[in-house]
């Protein structure tokens, strides 16, 4: 169970994942080991699942929706999609889409490679790309 400790550990390191426990247990107000311990557990219970990283480079970021077939397993798609270079979030979602995946790649080419590798599979009644343009992030 999360409380607000956590909570606060998690808001720090969703903008920072490397940003140190002395530093996250002096902006919260308390010990190191505190911090420590709870995102240890926080890891354990499956809470934290990962640390990743943002980059500023000039690479074509992308959110591709995907519209499927009524009977094919959206959940195996979206694990396949998951598994491109390139993708970094494969999302199942309500609406006239049925997946979304968020794809950084390193130029329109790639992006395309990823796009026509989709298009491929038989289920696949639709994609729709929406380059992004302008990342924004949450600030203290």
């Amino acid at each position: 169970m999360i409380d607000n400790l956590d909570k606060q550990i998690l808001e720090i390191m969703k903008k920072d994942s490397r940003c140190p426990f002395v530093e996250i247990a002096s902006n919260i107000g308390v010990s190191e080991g505190t911090v420590r311990s709870r995102v240890h557990r926080l890891i354990d219970e499956g809470v934290i699942r990962g640390f990743t990283i943002k980059t500023s480079s000039k690479n074509v970021k992308a959110l591709v929706e995907v519209r499927i077939d009524v009977n094919t397993d959206s959940e195996k798609i979206a694990n396949e999609l998951a598994r491109y270079e390139g993708v970094t979030e494969v999302f199942e979602v309500t609406g006239d889409q049925d997946i979304i995946a968020i794809v950084d790649v390193e130029s329109s080419q790639y992006l395309n490679d990823i796009i026509e590798k989709v298009r491929r599979y038989d289920n696949i009644l639709s994609t729709r790309t929406r380059l992004i343009l302008k990342e924004h992030y949450k600030e203290d």
